[in-house]
């Protein structure tokens, strides 16, 4: 069974992070500018899967405010370091938060991409256990799981949620959850939907954190699934793209604006 939250997440709407002055360093970055930055964007209006540098400026002139940059090697949307260091320096100066989406990478490879790329947060996608915590330096963390009620899902949950209250209560960095369509082989941009009725009422072992809503998302069931779901946030890759990786100006304004119009009310 799910357990309810220790603590409220007074604490986590304040942002408190611990700040790695290395992390920091490399980027430019004030203290003060990177805490800011590692606060989640609510309502968080996030385009993943950004190949292109015009694709991160057709997301600033919208109601997004966060990209996503893939370094899952198998995924049609994958970015190298050397393309992630271009769209991330392009997304800071439109002051877009920048998500680094990652799939069971080995603890040092995420220690050192992290220090490589410009990012706020880390999405982790696959298996990953909350030990992967100790490699994501300062970082936001968003733990991307499925939901079906399976054990499996709810034992991941679980032990997330533990790992998370413990951070929160220390002041080490602020957290959430993505939740996605089921798919064990691709993890995630698939286009398939999530079980949007079986998020509200939210599950007890969800409570507590952000919670985001990807998994089939597009311009023409954004609002619903809004509405339904009561998310903190939308995540979207294929539902505005025309092939995978290359997105639509026109369909990421329409979906920023159906979102921001849904949040709005």
């Amino acid at each position: 069974l799910c357990f309810k939250p220790l603590v409220k997440r007074i604490l986590l709407r304040r942002a408190a992070v611990f700040v790695c002055g290395a992390t920091i360093g490399d980027f430019g970055r004030s203290q003060d500018e990177f805490m800011i930055a590692t606060m989640l964007p609510q309502p968080l209006i996030k385009i993943c899967g950004i190949t292109r540098l015009e694709d991160v400026e057709a997301v600033a002139g919208s109601n997004a405010n966060a990209i996503g940059l893939n370094f899952v090697r198998r995924s049609p949307r994958f970015v190298s370091e050397v393309q992630a260091q271009e769209l991330s320096a392009l997304a800071r100066q439109q002051k877009l938060s920048i998500f680094a989406v990652v799939r069971d990478m080995p603890a040092d490879d995420l220690s050192r991409l992290l220090v490589q790329i410009d990012a706020d947060w880390v999405q982790l996608h696959g298996q990953e256990q909350p030990g992967i915590l100790r490699s994501c330096h300062s970082h936001g963390v968003i733990k991307a799981l499925s939901w079906s009620g399976r054990a499996e899902e709810v034992g991941m949950a679980n032990d997330w949620q533990s790992a998370f209250e413990q951070q929160v209560v220390t002041g080490e960095s602020s957290h959430g959850f993505l939740v996605d369509a089921y798919a064990p082989e691709e993890g995630g941009g698939t286009g398939r939907r999530a079980r949007w009725d079986l998020l509200w009422p939210r599950p007890s072992c969800l409570q507590g954190l952000p919670l985001i809503l990807a998994g089939g998302l597009k311009p023409q069931n954004v609002a619903q699934a809004i509405q339904q779901t009561r998310c903190q946030g939308v995540d979207t890759a294929s539902g505005v793209e025309t092939a995978p990786g290359i997105k639509s100006k026109e369909l990421i304004a329409e979906f920023a604006s159906q979102a921001a119009a849904a949040f709005s009310t």
